[in-house]
């Protein structure tokens, strides 16, 4: 497997961190694999945040209500005088 984005020298100082972890000990070696597995498994997507319809239309409306608040600041405070 390769590294994208990563030049080749990055590429061989990274093969050789992971060399030294995996020396480092069985279980270290064992979590690196499962992680490794997992990640070809789920893809890039498995740290994607979830948000529920509920949380998007929360922030949608607060959003809303604050660029109309601050919209309807500026109108107003565009006919007080200098």
């Amino acid at each position: 497997m390769t590294a994208v984005g990563l030049s080749r020298r990055e590429q061989v100082i990274l093969a050789a961190i992971e060399r030294e972890l995996r020396r480092g000990g069985s279980r270290l070696s064992r979590r690196m694999e499962e992680f490794g597995a997992r990640a070809e498994r789920e893809g890039p997507q498995r740290f994607a945040a979830q948000a529920s319809r509920r949380e998007l239309l929360a922030v949608l409306s607060v959003v809303l209500l604050t660029s109309g608040g601050l919209t309807l600041m500026v109108l107003l405070a565009g006919d007080a005088p200098v």
